[in-house]
């Protein structure tokens, strides 16, 4: 059955290759034209560099969406389309999904004039920046020359982190295992734990800003924790729109997007699903129907999904590595949202974790089931030229 869905997506394989195709929340490109504000010596550039995994689709979606409100207030939230923040970092970086996207091309330079046009503040919002190398860093505070640089940076407590990292790995046809990646993710520097750098490029808080800020002085970074399970569902937006200097009431949050997690069996689905189609099925095509309809859509949210949890031991590990990025923070003297206390590992609760590698065969049977249908539906609404529901 998974050959017939793998045979059937190469049928829809396009001929060309283009950007990933990325959600459009909200209006589509506004045709207003930006307000201009009274020019200031050095006007503000809010450059919100990362982590994956902190709330930042929700942040980019909620700015995206409400652009012209945020202009209105004097903020200039640029690009034309939703992805437009990740083709900036790209052509930054000079890389893509698939090596250097040439759809990327001239992006961040579009950016960077549309911030030195604008009399008021601007904010650059994308994780993938945070993994810059430090020619690329320079580069770009040389470009924003004319600015007053504010580096944010959304972080969260790291037990949450390691099994969001490696699921949106996964959901990026990766094919690692959780135990070999959290092994990877505690030894880094092995040569062959490519994933384990990867992770700790953009989830190491302390690392990624002491790169970023050589020539920023502490007081213009921002470190905006993400608040602990129970907060409401708004404060995240709360503490950022703070930071921006921007009335946090003036947008209306709507239906709060969340990056919901998967369980355990549907990531297993998944990770099988990653290694049948390999490289057979290109990044388009993948980005559209496995990551955002079968992961994000089909496989989220199903009742009575495990949750993917560390086992004791290494989360004993998580909690004494949480402090020593919590104290470097803290020793760095940057500007905390929030607190430091929320990014501190909870106690563990002595049980262990059930084998997240191995869910039960019915878990991963009825994933399969419901993954196989959802694909086959929505190529048959593809076919058909009918709308999602």
């Amino acid at each position: 059955m998974l050959r017939r869905v793998r045979d059937t997506l190469r049928g829809l394989q396009p001929t060309t290759d283009g950007p990933p195709a990325g959600p459009s929340p909200g209006a589509g490109p506004s045709t207003s034209a930006p307000q201009r504000r009274e020019p200031v010596d050095r006007p503000p550039l809010y450059f919100h560099i990362g982590a994956p995994k902190t709330g930042t689709t929700f942040l980019q979606r909620l700015m995206y969406s409400q652009r012209d409100i945020l202009r209105e207030a004097g903020v200039l939230f640029p690009g034309e389309h939703f992805s437009a923040h990740v083709q900036a970092a790209f052509d930054l970086r000079d890389t893509g999904f698939d090596g250097p996207d040439p759809h990327a091309a001239g992006r961040w330079a579009e950016f960077v004039e549309a911030a030195r046009g604008w009399d008021g503040a601007t904010v650059f919002s994308q994780e993938l920046f945070s993994p810059a190398e430090p020619k690329h860093i320079e580069a770009a505070m040389a470009d924003l020359d004319f600015a007053e640089v504010h580096l944010i940076y959304t972080a969260r407590e790291l037990s949450r982190q390691i099994p969001a990292g490696w699921q949106e790995d996964v959901k990026n046809r990766f094919t690692l295992s959780f135990s070999d990646f959290v092994r990877q993710v505690r030894e880094p520097n092995r040569l062959t734990h490519r994933q384990g750098r990867m992770f700790w490029d953009m989830q190491d808080a302390a690392e990624v800003l002491a790169r970023w800020s050589r020539s920023i002085p502490p007081s213009q970074v921002h470190v905006v924790t993400v608040p602990p399970p129970g907060s409401p569902r708004d404060e995240l937006w709360r503490r950022f729109a703070g930071v921006i200097g921007l009335d946090p009431d003036i947008v209306e949050p709507g239906q709060l997007f969340e990056n919901t997690s998967l369980g355990a069996a549907e990531t297993a689905v998944l990770r099988r699903v990653n290694r049948e189609l390999a490289e057979e099925v290109g990044w388009p095509l993948y980005n559209e129907l496995v990551k955002h309809h079968l992961a994000q859509r089909v496989l989220v949210g199903r009742p009575g999904a495990r949750a993917i949890q560390l086992s004791a031991a290494d989360h004993a590990w998580v909690a004494g590595r949480s402090r020593e990025m919590t104290d470097a923070l803290q020793a760095a003297g940057y500007d905390v949202v929030g607190s430091l206390a929320d990014l501190h590992t909870p106690p563990g609760t002595g049980t262990e974790a059930p084998d997240v590698d191995e869910p039960p065969l019915e878990e991963q049977l009825d994933a399969a089931i419901e993954s196989i249908t959802g694909l086959l539906l929505r190529i048959s609404r593809l076919r058909r030229g009918v709308a999602e529901p």
